[in-house]
């Protein structure tokens, strides 16, 4: 494979991965600082080292919007200083970014709301006071009734849909982002890889799912077919579970070894699911082939803090607040 795309980075002297995060802005940034990515006041110190971000910075409850904007400052920073961050897209963004909110709490919508709240009111007000639509226009009638919900809904919905669009301020920079992302030997993907999307290259499937999310259209009226839907496709699929030890391999060797790859790290499925013994414990499977590294950072799952680290010589750790453990 020629690193042609944004699908790929160069051997990384240190790469730290994190899985979901689900709005816990504090719990991300302590889990970082205690990875010795950032300082204090929450500055890449970095240096050359890669960060890698596996999605789901959105859905059930937190911060996303002051999320999204710090990984975009923490870009430029570790780009200034020889490194990388990436965010991998997850199931989650690509929901919201077609308006399927149905995991979005009302602390999310807030953190997308004018300052004011004023603000919104007045917005709301001054959209109620348009004249009613006459004539039975459909199209005009069905806009009235867009506006008589907004009354109802809560304060930032609107902003947070216009937001989290594919031309909107967020949805510009998450289609940007990959669907997958292959560091040296290590392929990141936010809910797995069926051995069946390995057929082709990393970026020809990149693409394939960017080219449907930009679509501006409702996520049900996306293509069924695309990757970015189906049930094993990378935001979706969730291969550690409910898979004896065996399958996991054989599978794994067959997607591993069409992209000439030895590790895939995910998120996507908590790892307290996949082994109920190990709550919020990094889990190492097929003999360090995949590791499941979303241990619940969300508030929603426990927030419990944890970061994946691979030296250059390949060894894999788990970073935790009391501690590293070899994995």
């Amino acid at each position: 494979m020629q690193p042609s795309s944004n699908c790929y980075h160069r051997p990384a002297s240190r790469l730290v991965a994190v899985g979901d995060i689900h709005g816990n802005f504090d719990g991300w940034i302590r889990i970082l600082r205690i990875a010795e990515l950032l300082d204090g006041r929450g500055t890449w110190i970095g240096g050359d080292a890669t960060l890698v971000m596996t999605g789901d910075v959105v859905g059930r409850g937190g911060y996303p919007k002051r999320i999204y904007l710090w990984l975009r400052r923490l870009m430029r920073e570790a780009e200034a200083a020889g490194g990388r961050v990436e965010f991998v897209l997850g199931n989650h963004e690509s929901m919201s970014m077609h308006h399927i909110h149905s995991y979005t709490t009302v602390e999310e919508y807030r953190d997308f709301a004018p300052p004011s709240e004023l603000d919104q009111f007045e917005l709301r007000s001054s959209l109620a006071s348009l004249p009613s639509p006459g004539g039975g226009d459909p199209q005009r009638n069905a806009a009235m009734l867009d506006i008589s919900r907004l009354q109802e809904e809560p304060l930032g919905w609107l902003e947070f849909r216009r937001a989290m669009a594919p031309t909107g301020m967020v949805g510009r920079w998450l289609v940007r982002r990959p669907n997958l992302f292959v560091v040296d030997k290590t392929l990141f993907v936010h809910g797995g890889l069926h051995p069946r999307y390995a057929i082709g290259q990393p970026q020809d499937l990149d693409q394939r799912i960017r080219d449907e999310l930009s679509r501006l259209s409702p996520y049900f009226e996306l293509d069924p077919r695309n990757p970015a839907l189906a049930e094993d496709g990378p935001h979706w699929y969730r291969i550690a579970l409910r898979k004896s030890e065996q399958a996991l391999s054989i599978e794994l060797d067959e997607t591993l070894g069409n992209w000439d790859l030895e590790r895939m790290v995910v998120g996507h499925t908590p790892t307290f699911l996949i082994d109920p013994r190990s709550p919020g414990k990094i889990l190492s499977k097929a003999n360090g082939r995949l590791m499941c590294i979303d241990v619940g950072i969300g508030k929603a799952y426990g927030a419990r803090l944890a970061a994946l680290e691979i030296t250059q010589d390949g060894n894999a750790s788990a970073i935790y607040p009391d501690g590293r453990q070899k994995l």
